[in-house]
């Protein structure tokens, strides 16, 4: 049995953009490539949050089976969806999702209702004028608006009970984010979890200047001395998170693998890092927080400041949040990202840029994605515009 129709344009689009030096792929090889990869940052998840990261992914892709076996019946847009993408953007979906999800009364309706919306997104809304929607990433930012508190992700196994301890068998809440140490070269916990507030919402108050300083002022140096926790707890593993962007080690592998398999085109994660690590450096984030927030440009340039610590806080915001995710995964969908070699080093740099200024001003969590959203209603329009280079 053939793939339905809807599925070729997207791969062909892939090998016209030049995202495949070793030549265009067939729809199955296509996927098998990012399956193969995704075991990466499947594998990191299922042994930071155990059984309750599997459950996750398992009801997401459950859900989306069934759900998607229903759809193909209804209408002429049923026909056309297909169970190889649909099963790919479920993984994506539960890659993005908390394994916490599972311990809210509520969080069996909500993992259920995202991957019923994704199927129905991925069935009603296949363009929009001339740009297409990620589904994944559009039913991930609705029900995170939906129940933005259930997504909060709190609780991490530590490295005595990895992936076979209980994710909600957890101590008292650290003082500090993550305390002192790495999580690693931490002492020996006698719970199988740490409780940790995740440092993506103390990165989203004081760069919107809505931080409470425990003394009479608080400077960037201070948060970062103080408050963060080490930054190898992003790199290999130590922070709650998604399943999927708690190690960017994992991410980064997975989308090296991809690379070299050929599947995603290297401009889009590449300017797209570039352009929002010099965004983060160069946009006004706050350098104290006294009676209220003082904001500077470039703050590397401020003798209080310094090039160390405006580099140190770039390296929090790059790993503390989806964006390396996002770019490796998300926005080289060719659903989203333009056909064009050209058009695609515009997009990328437009995304990196906008992922920075959303990240600062809005969420550390959710402002990749919005980025990917707004931006990737410029796709067919730089294709449009840059001609066929």
């Amino acid at each position: 049995m053939t793939e339905p129709a809807s599925a070729q344009p997207a791969i062909a689009g892939v090998s016209q953009g030049g995202a495949l030096p070793r030549g265009a792929v067939g729809v199955g090889a296509y996927y098998l490539a990012h399956f193969l990869a995704a075991v990466f940052p499947v594998t990191a998840g299922l042994l930071l949050y155990g059984w309750r990261a599997l459950a996750v992914i398992g009801l997401v892709m459950g859900v989306t089976l069934l759900a998607t076996t229903i759809w193909r019946d209804i209408g002429l847009r049923g026909g056309t969806l297909s169970y190889l993408d649909n099963l790919w953007y479920a993984l994506l979906l539960a890659l993005m999702l908390p394994a916490t999800l599972l311990s809210a009364g509520s969080g069996l309706a909500i993992v259920t209702a995202a991957a019923l919306l994704m199927v129905m997104l991925r069935w009603a809304l296949p363009a929009i004028g001339h740009w297409m929607m990620h589904p994944a990433l559009l039913a991930y930012l609705l029900i995170a608006g939906a129940f933005s508190g259930s997504l909060n992700a709190d609780r991490i196994l530590n490295r005595d009970h990895l992936l076979v301890g209980e994710l909600m068998h957890a101590g008292a809440p650290a003082d500090r984010a993550a305390g002192a140490d790495s999580w690693y070269a931490r002492a020996q916990n006698p719970t199988d979890a740490d409780y940790v507030e995740h440092v993506a919402d103390h990165l989203t108050r004081y760069t919107r200047g809505l931080e409470t300083p425990t003394r009479r002022w608080l400077p960037l140096s201070v948060l970062l001395r103080d408050i963060m926790p080490p930054l190898e707890d992003f790199i290999v593993a130590g922070q709650p998170g998604p399943i999927g962007a708690s190690s960017a080690l994992a991410v980064i592998i997975c989308g090296l693998f991809l690379l070299y398999r050929g599947v995603i085109d290297f401009r889009i994660p590449l300017i797209g890092c570039l352009s929002a690590y010099v965004s983060f450096i160069m946009l006004p984030i706050p350098t104290v927080i006294a009676a209220g927030p003082q904001w500077h440009w470039a703050v590397f340039r401020l003798p209080e400041v310094g090039p160390a610590v405006a580099i140190t806080f770039v390296n929090y915001e790059m790993l503390a949040s989806p964006l390396i995710f996002m770019l490796f995964l998300l926005a080289t969908t060719p659903v989203v990202c333009p056909m064009k070699r050209r058009s695609r080093t515009i997009f990328a740099l437009a995304l990196g840029i906008v992922a920075a200024a959303f990240q600062l001003y809005v969420s550390v969590s959710y402002g990749p994605y919005l980025a990917l959203l707004l931006v990737s209603v410029l796709s067919a329009e730089l294709d449009r515009w840059l001609g066929t280079a």
